[in-house]
């Protein structure tokens, strides 16, 4: 899966992060939250750019996941806030603020690959999985990926978290549709 996204040519992976964000703002989801959970993309994740720039508009409070030791914490983010690069090659706040609330109303998570299930394969550390577990039940928990990057079925072990909705640049896959 890592491959077939590194192998999407760049007009492709604009024109598809594109339609996944556009799907993703025009969704009850989204339109409902007053706090969002981003993640900035690495390795041709589907971009949130767009996801940000707009919640920045609407004066939502935006989020981004911050690295210390094996945890990953939220922290607030501005527009034109410093970033610098954390672990793994991905960008984080300079100088975070973590935000103390328990509730975050939607959290974007990021993974390789997806199932019709909500099922991930992330990067294989388990930090996303640690991370979801604490948050209150209310927060919906959104996948953004390419629909090459969904498959049917993928197998889950006791401790991975699976995501409420699944965001494509065609689909919104939900569990309602799984039932």
């Amino acid at each position: 899966m890592l491959e077939c996204r590194k192998t999407m040519d760049a007009g492709d992976y604009r024109e598809s992060s594109t339609r996944v964000q556009a799907l993703f703002l025009q969704s009850s989801l989204y339109k409902g939250s007053r706090s969002i959970m981003c993640y900035l993309s690495v390795n041709n994740e589907p971009d949130t750019a767009m996801v940000m720039a707009d919640a920045f508009e609407s004066g939502k409070i935006v989020l981004l996941p911050y690295m210390r030791e094996d945890s990953i914490y939220p922290v607030l983010y501005r527009m034109d806030m410093p970033l610098k690069r954390g672990r793994y090659g991905i960008q984080e706040p300079a100088h975070p603020e973590f935000f103390l609330e328990k509730r975050i109303d939607v959290v974007i998570v990021p993974g390789i690959a997806f199932d019709f299930y909500g099922s991930r394969i992330g990067y294989g550390k388990g930090y996303y999985d640690r991370f979801l577990c604490t948050l209150d039940k209310k927060t919906i928990k959104a996948g953004f990926s390419f629909k090459r990057c969904v498959v049917d079925k993928i197998k889950n072990n006791k401790w991975d978290i699976p995501v409420d909705v699944v965001f494509t640049e065609t689909d919104i896959l939900t569990k309602e549709q799984r039932v």
